[in-house]
């Protein structure tokens, strides 16, 4: 999963949802739900290695501007933890704390992997 620590590193990875789906993961350090999301991404990620997916993370609480840009930018109103499925420069889908699962993601990328 790539690092998204800028407003420049997060244009970058939108922009390449047109090329591929991209899913981007936001992640708060400080919160227990969102600490049981990231092992399910985890497993996500893993699932799908190799796989024409790009997997993006932006941590909330210390890329706070970035975070919010992505609010902007996609016109989903900020959840964390959260995760945005992306094509062609939008948001197709997207699911916030307990909803985020293995099994759940894994229904929804095997389709556009």
């Amino acid at each position: 999963m790539n690092s998204i620590h800028s407003i420049e590193d997060l244009e970058a990875f939108i922009a390449g949802s047109h090329e591929h789906p991209a899913v981007l993961f936001k992640h708060s350090t400080r919160c227990p739900i969102s600490a049981q999301a990231a092992e399910e991404m985890k497993q996500v990620t893993a699932q799908f290695e190799g796989k024409n997916i790009a997997f993006g993370l932006v941590l909330v609480v210390e890329d706070r501007e970035v975070s919010l840009a992505a609010q902007d930018k996609l016109g989903v109103k900020h959840e964390s933890p959260q995760v945005m499925l992306l094509k062609d420069g939008s948001v197709i889908w997207h699911v916030s704390h307990h909803q985020i699962r293995c099994d759940r993601l894994e229904s929804i990328l095997s389709p556009v992997s």
